[in-house]
């Protein structure tokens, strides 16, 4: 990270703007992320059973303006940031391709 970026995520989280980050800003700025990631997630796995499926991935990416991504597009997106092998995505892996960067890409 440059210094842009370190003082961007230092102002996120200081939210008093006292110059310092207390014990309580962190995790409520924390819980706010995961409660962001999880809203995020829960654009892409539209049934709620706790997992992005290809076709979930697919319907996103199309109203998204994607159109041109086929099952075959998303299955290779998926299977990149699929840890466990099981063919879907679940919460613990999206955040770890958001974390890592590399598979969030595979999305775009």
């Amino acid at each position: 990270m440059d210094r842009v970026e370190i003082n961007t995520v230092f102002e996120m989280f200081d939210k008093n703007r006292d110059g310092q980050i207390s014990r309580k800003e962190m995790s409520e700025s924390l819980q706010n992320l995961e409660d962001d990631m999880k809203e995020a997630f829960n654009v892409f796995g539209q049934n709620g059973d706790g997992y992005i499926s290809v076709d979930e991935l697919r319907f996103v990416l199309i109203s998204l303006g994607q159109r041109k991504k086929t099952i075959d597009d998303c299955k290779r997106m998926i299977t990149k940031v699929d840890v466990n092998g099981d063919g879907r995505v679940n919460f613990i892996e999206f955040m770890q391709m958001v974390k890592g960067g590399d598979g969030f890409n595979a999305l775009a």
